[in-house]
């Protein structure tokens, strides 16, 4: 049975395009959006939510932002603090005037922190803690004037303590591509480490730690695949044909996401809304040198395209040189039918060498939107310290989503630990997967209902011959059939076999010697006479004969029959199939019956 995924809604007052859970509380999760510079009605805000119940989202702080600038296109919200303030990144667009002068800020950094408000007069011992959200500083790192370009990807490496946390911004519609790494040590404006030019658009840009202050960026364009270390970025995949000059149907890249230093995530779109698929590619050591595809896994035929990837490593490593132990992978899909599809994917270690299992979908989420999802992110989750006790509270995996229809979504998935009886899969450190059957417990229900679906179906075949007369009867199923339906549905059970009271009968459904019998009945002349005939059929010769002298046959009608003569007869003619005890002897009231051999002899010596 599937885990119960819980559900939470917020509907506010503006268009939402991006979303960020606080990598140390997953109770909070900041949304912003707005409906631009000029239009009416519509502001552009970030907004603060608290997730902390499962069915109920709450609003705690909001920030209105100006109306004459851009709504809120992309955000992250980074570990890094200014005293007690925690620090969110977003892009926002200057207005149309100073972007026309050349002057774009669109580098935001805003604070959320916790502000004392008394309660009164002279009451100043006592606060009531609120929230508020602050503009910190504005910016410009991209080099770029264009008036139509934004900040339309932002990204951040997952922190560790003592470690610098680095940022990558990245332009959309602009003519010329730009990506900025910077670095978030500063408590007010980032400071801009790298910088680079793509004559193609970037689609996606992520991180990974490998080590003390050492990062791999990976980003791409709709068909290469590059990788960023300290030197250059070299181009460690190209999409196959994507160089045709006739510009084949060849896929297109939509988003990318680390699962290790050897391990990259691909979301493909195939051309011509013909379907999505995820892909494994296989990083070389380094980042250096050509990625191969490790597995491909085709999404639902349901979903023509997708446009959001979102993924959560449930047993992260404990430091950027601690190397990634036995985890689990979720990943979340947005489709173009508003539904979010969830998979799986095991990373095994044996020894130096590490696996990953096949993508498994175990979820989806359908119509989760009224309109369409514009961002999606799972919480930051680390695993409660050893050991695993019976004390130690549940734990959950947050997925939130965001639409142009104002509506905010947070799915709670409940998670539970690997027993550490298992010994294959089982790291030093407690471990935890989504709540999902397992193979056992998934065979084991499979087996199950194939038995409840085999027991129906035998009932309903032995009850269907049943009243069809060809089986004995065990569900006495005739009685269940409308007594008007009966005549037509149910027919008797004879019982075959040396067991049975024969019942061979003629192509017309009864016995030779019942259509003698009933030919004599609509006739009403003649004589029905029965020999004992050893070269007939069953030794028994019936026929109708035009005169009703009885004497002239040399035989006898039943009623003149001795009763030793009669049980012969009976038997000579059930064992011939022309008679059986259901039938009575009524039948046998017209019927003129020839002497039968050995019968008479018995008959004489018993007198």
């Amino acid at each position: 049975m599937a885990p119960l995924i819980s559900c939470a809604k917020v509907t506010l007052s503006y268009p939402l395009y991006a979303c960020d859970f606080d990598p140390l509380d997953s109770s909070r999760l900041v949304v912003g959006g707005g409906g631009g510079a000029g239009r009416s009605g519509v502001g552009n805000k970030i907004t603060l939510l608290d997730t902390s119940n499962h069915t109920e989202l709450v609003e705690t702080a909001e920030i209105n932002l100006s109306n004459n600038e851009d709504n809120v296109a992309s955000l992250a919200v980074s570990v890094q603090r200014k005293a007690s303030t925690t620090l969110v990144y977003a892009g926002v667009n200057s207005s149309p005037t100073d972007i026309e002068k050349g002057k774009n800020l669109h580098f935001r950094v805003f604070g959320i922190e916790q502000v004392a408000k008394g309660k009164g007069k002279g009451k100043s011992t006592q606060t009531n803690p609120i929230t508020k959200i602050t503009e910190v500083s504005k910016s410009t790192l991209f080099a770029g004037t264009e008036s139509d370009s934004y900040q339309r990807v932002l990204r951040l490496s997952r922190a560790y303590p003592k470690q610098p946390q680095l940022g990558a911004i990245a332009t959309g519609l602009a003519k010329k591509s730009e990506l900025v790494v910077f670095e978030t040590s500063s408590p007010t404006q980032p400071k801009s480490r790298n910088a680079l030019e793509s004559d193609k658009e970037i689609e996606d840009v992520d991180f990974i730690q490998t080590g003390d202050s050492e990062y791999f960026v990976a980003y791409c364009d709709e068909y290469d695949i590059y990788i960023k270390t300290n030197a250059e970025p070299e181009c460690v995949y190209i999409t196959p044909a994507s160089r045709d000059a006739r510009k084949p149907a060849v896929p297109k890249f939509r988003a990318l996401r680390w699962l290790t230093k050897e391990h990259l995530l691909m979301l493909t779109n195939i051309f011509g809304n013909n379907g999505a698929a995820l892909q494994i590619l296989r990083v070389p050591p380094g980042g250096k040198g050509q990625c191969r595809i490790a597995q491909s896994f085709r999404l639902p035929s349901t979903i023509s395209k997708a446009s959001g990837l979102a993924v959560s490593n449930l047993t992260p490593p404990i430091s950027p040189s601690a190397p990634q132990d036995y985890t689990q992978f979720v990943i979340a899909v947005v489709g173009q039918d508003i539904s979010i599809s969830l998979f799986k994917v095991d990373l095994q270690a044996e020894g130096d060498v590490y696996t990953m299992s096949s993508i498994t979908s175990f979820r989806t989420l359908k119509s989760v939107h009224p309109f369409p999802i514009t961002n999606i992110t799972f919480s930051h989750f680390t695993p409660p310290t050893h050991p695993v006790t019976a004390s130690t509270p549940p734990q959950y995996l947050k997925l939130a989503s965001v639409s142009v229809g104002n509506t905010a979504i947070v799915h709670t998935l409940p998670l539970f630990p690997v027993p550490l009886s298992v010994k294959r899969g089982q790291s030093q450190t407690p471990r935890y997967v989504v709540a999902v059957p397992s193979g056992t417990a998934t065979f084991g229900l499979v087996t199950i209902i194939s038995f409840i679906a085999i027991t129906l179906t035998a009932f309903l075949i032995q009850g269907a011959l049943e009243m069809r007369g060809a089986v004995r009867p065990y569900l006495n199923a005739g009685s269940y059939v409308p007594v008007a339906w009966q005549p037509l549905l149910v027919k008797p059970y004879v019982v075959p076999g040396e067991f049975a009271e024969p019942a061979v009968t003629s192509p017309g459904g009864l016995s030779p010697l019942h259509n003698l019998i009933e030919r004599l009945e609509s006739e009403g002349e003649g004589v029905v006479v029965v020999h004992d005939s050893p070269e007939a059929e069953g030794g028994v010769k019936a026929a109708l004969h035009p005169e009703k002298d009885d004497g002239s046959h040399g035989g006898k009608r039943w009623d003149a029959l001795s009763h030793e003569e009669r049980e012969a007869w009976k038997k000579k003619l059930k064992d011939a199939g022309h008679w059986a005890e259901g039938f009575g002897e009524t039948i046998f009231k017209s019927v003129i019956f020839g002497e039968l051999a050995g019968v008479v002899g018995q008959v004489v010596q018993g007198g």
